[in-house]
Formats: structure tokens, C-alpha cells, sequence
């Protein structure tokens, strides 16, 4: 039997750690998108024509039309003809009555479809419906028939699951990948809303792949649709959950304009080429670096990981505070279970006990509903609080007496509730100076600090400058939908030099730019000059390295202004005779 094109590409996606990113098209215009934005495969399903019509694909379910007739039209008249190379995947109801089973597959197979999934899935459907139609021989094991079926024809099996026992029963039928189904696709005003629903939802892919592992087998899984709307949430699900890639069709389909839709897809497939957790030595998840420094913080990471301990993690801004928590909740025990942030600076004292408690409906004026705090969002996982040292005194005295009693009262409730939360805090202030000074509990210091993680700054590992630049430059580029580019040796010397005071982020803006700003495949960094030290009146610097990077920063502007000093000196910001000490310089 001749090789499968989508199977051939979850074995090598898989073999070489890459995540893809599969777009399920309703149209052909969203399919040539795709294409151009560098998508790894397509779906059609016939969801994708009530989309278009600008219904919810739900309507895809309800007794329109035949679900199979208005898939097989657009892969025939919308999807193929714009595919190019790109792997089709079709959906297909199992049961219809008016097709056979076997022309159809043979049909689509003659279309140039590479496999098919169970869509409309009868796990959207629940209550006597579901009982009629499990009755009827249409229910998951009637799905997983059709799926064999296809099999038989050389087409590759796709299960579309949407809750444990469906994932873990189309897992053990051998399918050659899975859909996990994180929920309907909708956009959520609310921050801090939709950023609890990503989290759940990420409990529940979690709880599905491990059924799946329990079955001894290993499809491809690709997370599916849910709360995921922005390429900040695809990197959370990546971050938290091992997935081989991600689907969706609302979040790319409903987007109005070609430039949109491209944007768009091209930035979810740029969260897939982050790195992934290796043995390499060359990373850590999405930490880049392989400096004795770097790799010393790997190692601790590795053992405190899955101690049952609160951590406090010190860093510069800039440094990946947030990464390294990410990591220690991903190799501890608690990772099945939801990671939950909260920027403790970013909250106005009045709300802070709201956020961490939660608060019933009517507890204060613009509480319409309950709503749960981070806390109880937390419960079994992993609190994040981020810049715990702009804590007040008031909400010091609070989070002490929840890690002294495991328990929280939402604000106008009365019940107390328990709560299992393992907490990691980080500041760039060191927490140690600040219980000196009075400004931080002492006793609430030692409930939070188990053990104190530092990450060293960028300027401290220049070595790792170029890994980091390097990956940096390829995820932009394909996330700016560019031609690939690179890194002269000469920007990578000046970028070396460089004190970095913002970190990685700062590195990450630098190399943004000089992406925006030059159009050649080879970047120099023409616009970068390494910071200049603090420079006395006179001009004078205070060591031979200092006076090196003052002359270099002048020669740059010197270059920038055609030879013309007074213009050199004015973008400096600094005096002719200074300019000339600068020059002078070595």
C-alpha cells in the first residue's frame, strides 16, 4: 500500500518535535490563505458552510442539508482547487443513509483527499437524541467503523473527540491522529474571563491526552477551537499541554479581509516554532540557552520541579520570570491540573482580595455574578503571582492567612472553602532586601520562599546571545509572513557587546526592528548601537572597553549622517566636542 501524505506528515512533525497548524477552510479564498501563510494541512467540514453564511457552525448539526453532500461540494468546488500541496482532510457523517459508505470514500479519495475525520461528530450531541442514535448503530462506535472503513482505502483516520472516553475509544480503535475538541470558538471581552477559560480548557485537553497514553497508543493529537483566539493563548496550550499542533476554523475564517486571515495564521504558525522541552542542552521548554549560568538554573529547575514546595523566582524584567514558573509547574506532579497567573501590580488594591478569593453575585456594585478567584481557579495546580514584592500591607496580611489556614471566603460569601495551591512568586526586586527594609512580611517571606530561583541577566551569558537571536529572527519572520533572514556576524558581535538592561525582551524589540527596517536577507543592525556608558563633561570615558563602544556608537552616527559631525552629534545628543573626544577615543 502506497504511503499516506498525512500520515507521512505526523511521523516526521512528530519525530522532529515540530507543532503544525491545520486550518479548516470553508472557502476557497480562506484555503489560499492557508497556503500562503505556510499552514501545514486543511480541513473541510460542513461546518465551514454555515460559517460562510454567517452562522455559528453549530447549525452544521441541525437538518439543513445532507452534512456529507455539502462537505463533498466544497472539497470539490471551493477547498482542492486551492489547496496546492497541502494535505485535505474531510469530514464525514457515519451513518448516512443515502450515500454508501464506499463510494464516498473512493470519491473523495479521487478528489486528492488525504483522510477523513467523524464531523459532524456525534459528541456535540447529548440526551435522548444521543441514546436514539447510539441505538440506531450512529453514535462514537458507529464513527470508529466509518474511520476503519477509510483505513482500509489508504486514507488517513483522524478521531474528533470531544470528551475523555471518545478520545481514549478512538485512540484504541488506531487512529492515526485525534482532534481534541477544547469548545466552542467565541470571543470574551474580558480578560481575566477569558483567560480562566483558557485555563480550564486546558485541563480538559490535559485529561484527554492522558486517556489517550492510557490506551498504549500515540496518535498525532492537535488541539482543536475553544478559547484560543489570540497567538498569546496558542503559546499558553503549547506551553502547557504537549499537543503535536493546533486546528481551528473560526478564529482564521471569520476574519473579513485576505491580510487579516494571513496575519493571523501566519502568527499561530510561528507559536509553533517555539521550541520544545529537549534534551539538546541547547533549551529548557521555551528557555533558550546554553550558558553554565542557564544550564545551572535548568538543573534546579529539573530537581524542585516536582517538590511539593513554594518557590520564589528573582530575575530582572526581561529575564522569563513566567518561563521558569511555566516549568516548574510542567515537570511537578500538579500539571494535570490549571496554572494560574496573577500580576500583583497590576491590580488596584480594592479588587486584589476579588482576584485571589473570587466574590458572589451582589457582593459590591458591578458584581453581577459569582465568580471564582485564582485561588479556587487554582485548586490542585499551580498560583502564579507576579510581582509579589508591589504587594500591600493589607494583601500581605491576607495571602499569610490563606497559606497559614488552606482556606479562602469569597468576598460576600460566608462558607470558607479549602483550597490545594501550590504557589510560586516572583519579583525583580530582591524580596530578601525588602523584609530588611519592612516593606514585606517577614513571616509571609518564609510561607512563599522554599527556595529562591535567580535567573541570571543576558548580560551575564553572551554566549547565548546568538541561539536566542537566531530563533528570534525566524519566529518574527514567519509570524511578519517575510522571506526568511539572517544575522550579519558583525550585528551579532555589536549584540554581544551590549548590556541589555530590559533582558530577553529588549533583545526580542532590537531584533523586531531591524527586521522592520532593512529589506535585505542578511540583517546588519544598521540602526543598533550598543548602549554607551555614563561620560564625564570632559568627554573622557572611565575604562578601555568603554572608550572602544563611545568611538564605535560615534562612527555609526557618523556613517548615518553622511560625514556631517553637527547632524552626528545632534542625533547623539551631545556637543561637537564631545563628539570629537568620542572619535578620539581607543
Amino acid at each position: 500500500m502506497p504511503d499516506n501524505v498525512l500520515r507521512t506528515l505526523f511521523t516526521r512533525s512528530a519525530a522532529a518535535s515540530q507543532r503544525l497548524v491545520a486550518v479548516v477552510a470553508g472557502t476557497g479564498q480562506i484555503a489560499r490563505c492557508a497556503v500562503e501563510a505556510s499552514a501545514d494541512m486543511l480541513f473541510v467540514l460542513n461546518a465551514g458552510t454555515y460559517r460562510t453564511a454567517g452562522l455559528g457552525s453549530l447549525a452544521s448539526f441541525l437538518a439543513y442539508g445532507n452534512a456529507n453532500q455539502q462537505t463533498l461540494r466544497s472539497v470539490r468546488e471551493q477547498v482542492m482547487p486551492a489547496a496546492e500541496n497541502l494535505p485535505v482532510v474531510a469530514g464525514v457523517l457515519a451513518g448516512d443513509p443515502t450515500l454508501r459508505l464506499e463510494e464516498l470514500l473512493v470519491t473523495l479519495q479521487a478528489l486528492g483527499v488525504s483522510g477523513v475525520t467523524n464531523w459532524p461528530a456525534v459528541g456535540f450531541i447529548d440526551g435522548s437524541l444521543r441514546t436514539a442514535m447510539e441505538a440506531e448503530g450512529v453514535g462514537v462506535d458507529g464513527e470508529i467503523e466509518m474511520l476503519k472503513t477509510a483505513a482500509r482505502y489508504n486514507l488517513a483516520t483522524v478521531g474528533f473527540a470531544l470528551d475523555v472516553d471518545s478520545a481514549a475509544k478512538f485512540a484504541a480503535a488506531g487512529v492515526d491522529g485525534l482532534i481534541l475538541n477544547l469548545g466552542l470558538t467565541r470571543e470574551i471581552a474580558d480578560v481575566h474571563e477569558r483567560r480562566d477559560q483558557l485555563q480550564q480548557a486546558l485541563v480538559q485537553l490535559r485529561a484527554m491526552q492522558a486517556a489517550v497514553r492510557r490506551t498504549g497508543r500515540e496518535p498525532f493529537m492537535l488541539a482543536f477551537g475553544g478559547p484560543a483566539t489570540t497567538a498569546d493563548d496558542l503559546e499558553q496550550i503549547f506551553r502547557h499541554a504537549d499537543v503535536g499542533g493546533y486546528a481551528g476554523g473560526s478564529v482564521f475564517e471569520r476574519l473579513p479581509v485576505h491580510e487579516s486571515v494571513t496575519a493571523t495564521i501566519s502568527h499561530f504558525k510561528s507559536s509553533a516554532t517555539q521550541p520544545i522541552a529537549n534534551n539538546k542542552g541547547i533549551g529548557l521548554g521555551e528557555m533558550i540557552g546554553q550558558s553554565a549560568g542557564l544550564q545551572k538554573l535548568f538543573e534546579l529547575i529539573r530537581r524542585v520541579a516536582p517538590r511539593d514546595v513554594n518557590l520564589v523566582i528573582e530575575g530582572e524584567s526581561g529575564t522569563g520570570k513566567e518561563l521558569v514558573a511555566t516549568l516548574l509547574h510542567r515537570f511537578s506532579p500538579r500539571s494535570p491540573h490549571a496554572f494560574v497567573t496573577l500580576n500583583c501590580g497590576a491590580i488596584t488594591e480594592t479588587l486584589l482580595e476579588s482576584e485571589l478569593f473570587g466574590h458572589e453575585k451582589g457582593a459590591f456594585t458591578g458584581a453581577h455574578r459569582r465568580r471564582l478567584g485564582k485561588f479556587e481557579l487554582a485548586h490542585h495546580g499551580t498560583l502564579f503571582l507576579d510581582e509579589i514584592a508591589d504587594l500591600s500591607p493589607h494583601a500581605q496580611v491576607a495571602l499569610l492567612r490563606v497559606l497559614q489556614q488552606r482556606e479562602i471566603t469569597r468576598v460576600g460569601g460566608e462558607t470558607t472553602i479549602p483550597v490545594d495551591t501550590r504557589i510560586l512568586s516572583a519579583s525583580n526586586q530582591n524580596l530578601e532586601e525588602r523584609v530588611a527594609s519592612g516593606h514585606f512580611r517577614e513571616d509571609l517571606y518564609y510561607r512563599l520562599n522554599g527556595m529562591t530561583l535567580k535567573i541570571p541577566p543576558l548580560r551575564s551569558r553572551p554566549d547565548d546571545i546568538p541561539l536566542l537571536a537566531n530563533a528570534t529572527v525566524k519566529r518574527l519572520c514567519i509570524q511578519w509572513n517575510l522571506p526568511k533572514k539572517r544575522l550579519s556576524a558583525s550585528f551579532l558581535a555589536r549584540l554581544a557587546r551590549h548590556s541589555w538592561p530590559g533582558n530577553v525582551r529588549e533583545l526580542q524589540q532590537v531584533l523586531g526592528q531591524a527586521i522592520l527596517l532593512e529589506d535585505g536577507v542578511v540583517i546588519e543592525g544598521r540602526h543598533f548601537i550598543p548602549a554607551r556608558p555614563r561620560v564625564a563633561a570632559n568627554g573622557a570615558t572611565s575604562d578601555v572597553a568603554s572608550r572602544g563602544l563611545v568611538r564605535e556608537r560615534a562612527e555609526q552616527a557618523l556613517i548615518e549622517a553622511d560625514g556631517n559631525k553637527s547632524r552626528a552629534a545632534a542625533a547623539l545628543g551631545v556637543t561637537r566636542k564631545t563628539l570629537y573626544a568620542w572619535l578620539a577615543a581607543h
